[in-house]
């Protein structure tokens, strides 16, 4: 088994990561080119850690996540003046 990168901690949150290659990517890509990159970058972590990171990011109103397909998901950057209505809001 490999060892992770970084086996007891991070030098950033995943969530500072995410925010990095979704800059990188123009502001969208697929879960799963999310998942590899990171993976490049920061070694191993849970579904339950990324998932935890992208609703973080979503709540602070910085990315929004679409489901497209049943297991398919796109992460979009929201910028500045741009906003998604939450449920209620029309």
């Amino acid at each position: 088994m490999e060892s992770p990168k970084y086996p007891y901690w991070r030098p950033f949150p995943l969530t500072f990561s995410i925010m990095n290659i979704v800059e990188r990517r123009e502001g969208i890509l697929l879960e799963d080119d999310l998942v590899r990159l990171l993976e490049s970058d920061v070694g191993e972590f849970s579904d339950r850690e990324l998932n935890q990171a992208l609703m973080k990011l979503e709540i602070e109103g910085l990315i929004h996540v679409q489901t497209i397909k049943k297991n398919q998901r796109v992460i979009k950057r929201i910028k500045k003046g741009n906003r998604f209505l939450t449920v209620g809001e029309d």
